[in-house]
Formats: structure tokens, sequence, C-alpha cells
């Protein structure tokens, strides 16, 4: 049986917050109050402006700080222990973390924002990771995906174009191998972008074919190792490793090499969340206009293809001090122009399907799959608890370097499954 195991946390901080001055402009006659959040770095970016534009039209003032998002989940389960947390906050999807959507909500941490007038816009991958025991407890403020960055000039010199299907793509791979190039920067270093492998390529062969796999794996009703689509998972992942497509030492590359060995031209390729976009434009002379994306296919059938979406959330604090000032802000972030700019700002996608459309042009090859809903989650925030991702990433590079073999890595992965949730 799944077993479920409590999560407990002690110790207590008190949130330090840096406000944004309220400047009364298309102040709405509401009573001034104040409202407090606590985002990651990457989301304040986009957020910042957006909660001016709140103050100056409710009159409510965001007492806003954010922190890397590793430090935030660090800090918020302490101000949650300690009742310090803030009115909104940045939670994780599923059960990735202590802090994640789904631990939180059977926690009674999180408000209910099942009445909020968005809801009949999640895009389903996200409606699923945003829900806690029938309730909608989590909003997507953008979504993630993982793509494939190629370096247009590296493609070019080797005569090949976007491949559409796996065996289109290791064709690619060979021509590029063919003319001196690494077809595929592998910064495996950390684990971090081995993991991304494992869930683009379970984004086609596992979760698009079988979407209620991890509800039966739940219910003890299967498992990895029995599971011949995981298994192919890593059968074509270690079949690219074989043929030598991949960077030589790829254990030894750290994960932020990544995008530079794409930028300098040692190698053609690599799989990167379409934050990471932003930063390989940098490196390069020309920008974006020098890079492509495509979705990585795992199959000889183009329509096959999905990609794997991560929301990323926002919720409302169960306990706010201010919770109708709260929900009022989700409902804000929520409009159609708010979804957009915030995507436009943070190089991300539109958390919620919208009418409109962003204006970033190198997203623009994936937006055919988010519009025919070839979109699926990624794997690790369907697992039960964050145990399972872990073994994920150390154990697959033992996978990587022939340590050990795909059933010990599926067995191991399933000994953290059969944990349950926190």
């Amino acid at each position: 049986m799944r077993q479920l195991v409590a999560t407990t946390a002690i110790a207590a901080v008190t949130l330090s917050a840096c406000g944004f001055v309220n400047t009364g402009e298309e102040n709405a006659g509401e009573t001034a109050t104040t409202l407090t959040a606590y985002v990651s770095t990457e989301q304040n970016v986009g957020l910042e402006p957006l909660f001016q534009r709140f103050e100056r039209k409710t009159g409510t003032t965001v007492d806003a700080s954010h922190a890397l998002v590793d430090e935030l989940n660090k800090q918020l389960r302490i101000q949650l222990t300690s009742g310090t947390a803030a009115d909104v906050f940045r939670v994780s999807p599923g059960f990735s973390s202590p802090v994640a959507a789904g631990v939180l909500g059977k926690e009674g941490e999180l408000a209910d924002l099942s009445d909020g007038s968005w809801t009949d816009k999640l895009p389903d991958d996200a409606r699923a990771l945003a829900e806690s025991d029938g309730k909608i407890v989590a909003f997507p403020i953008g979504r993630n995906a993982l793509v494939m960055a190629y370096n247009k000039q590296l493609f070019a010199d080797a005569g090949v174009d976007v491949p559409t299907t796996w065996s289109e793509f290791k064709q690619v791979c060979e021509r590029l191998k063919a003319n001196g190039t690494t077809p595929i920067a592998t910064a495996f270093a950390e684990g971090v972008a081995l993991q991304f492998w494992v869930y683009a390529l379970a984004s086609t062969l596992v979760y698009a074919e079988d979407p209620d796999l991890d509800k039966r794996m739940m219910a003890d009703e299967e498992d990895f190792v029995d599971n011949e689509a995981w298994r192919e998972v890593f059968d074509k992942f270690l079949e690219l490793r074989d043929a030598g497509y991949m960077s030589p030492d790829a254990l030894g590359v750290p994960y932020e090499q990544g995008p530079q060995l794409v930028a300098t031209g040692e190698a053609a390729m690599t799989l990167l969340a379409t934050p990471a976009l932003a930063q390989l434009a940098e490196l390069s002379e020309n920008g974006a206009e020098d890079f492509g994306i495509f979705a990585l296919p795992a199959t000889d059938n183009a329509e096959d293809t999905h990609i794997p979406t991560a929301p990323d959330f926002l919720a409302v604090n169960a306990s706010a001090k201010n919770p109708d000032a709260a929900k009022r802000l989700v409902e804000f972030l929520a409009k159609p122009e708010n979804v957009v700019a915030y995507a436009d700002a943070v190089s991300t996608l539109p958390g919620l399907d919208v009418d409109l459309e962003t204006k970033n042009p190198t997203l623009e090859p994936i937006r055919p799959y988010l519009e025919e809903g070839r979109t699926t989650a990624y794997a690790n925030y369907a697992w039960p608890n964050g145990d399972v991702q872990q073994t994920l990433l150390q154990s697959g590079q033992e996978l990587f370097d022939g340590s050990i073999t795909v059933d010990e890595l599926l067995a191991r992965m399933d000994a953290d499954y059969d944990k349950g949730t926190p």
C-alpha cells in the first residue's frame, strides 16, 4: 500500500519585505489597505509592474519580497509553521517539495480559489496540479516548457532541418557528428539537465498515451519497473548516449555550461526550460536570432509529440491577514492582458488559456502544442513526494555511467514512490 508520511518543520523566522509605494492613481475608491506577498526572484520581474498597477487601481499596497526558489522554499515552510507567512506566496506544483500545492493543500494551509472567474481557463495539465481534495488552491501565473534549443548556423553548416520524428532526430545528430560538431550539449554534473531528458521523453511516450498512469500508481495498481513505456524512456535516452551524440564527459559538465556550449558553437543543441532561453540569447552576439527551438520528438509519428510544461504557481494563505485583498489580487493577475504582460516580461508561456497572443517570437514554434493541447506536466510533479525525483537525479547519473541498469533505477524509484504523499 502507498503510505502517507507526515511532514514536520520546526523553527521560525519573520518575513522581511520591501513594499511598493502606492501612488493612489486610478484608485477605485476601495479602503486603502496592505497586502503581503512572497514570490520568487524570477516571478518578481513580471509581477512588480503588475503589483504597481494593482495598487493604482485598488488603493491596496502590495508589500512584497522575493527570493531565489531554493531559499524561498526553505523560508516559506518555516513561516507557515510560525504563522508569519505572507498573504500570497509562491508554491511548487504537485508534491514536488514540502511547500508544493498538493502538500500544503492537504495540510489546510492554502485558501480555496475554486470560485475564481479564471478557473475555467486553466490548462488541463496545470489544473491537475492546482487541485487538492477537489479544490483549486493555486493560480498559475505562468508556465515553463522543456524545449530543444539549437544553433541555427551549425544546423545550416551540416545541411540539416529541424527534426519532427525520432528517426529524423537521430539522423540530424549523425549529420552533425559527421560534420565535427557535438550534436547535444549534455551538462549532467548536477543531474538537473539529465532529469529534463526523462521528462521530455516521458511527455510523449508515457503521459500522452496514458494520462491516468499516476492515479493507478498511487492506488498501488502499477509501478515503474513493470511499465514498458517508462522503460522505453530510459532506453531511448541511453540510445543517444551509446551513439556518441552527447557531450564527452557529460557527468563532469556543470549545468550552466549547456547553453554556453551551444552559444559558442561547440555543440549544436541543448535541452532546457524556456526561462533559460534569455540566458542563451545573452551569450551570443546576435542574441535570440542565432537560435531556434523545437519539441523533442520521441516516436516516428510527429503528431504524437507532446511537450512537458510546468505551471509557476501563486497561492493564497489560508490564514491570510487580508484574504479578500489577496483573492482580488489573484483575480487581477488572471485578467488576459495581465497574463500576457507577465508572460512577455519573463519570456515564458501564459499560465492560463487566453485569447491574447504573447510578443515573444522565440516561443512561436511551440505555440501549436499549446493550442492543440499537446502538453503534459513535468513527470515529477505528479509523483507523490520529492524523494522519487531525488533518486532520479542521483541514480540517473549512475545509470548514465553504467553503474546500474534501467531495472535497478526503476526499482529504486518505485521504492520511493511507495512512501506515498507527505
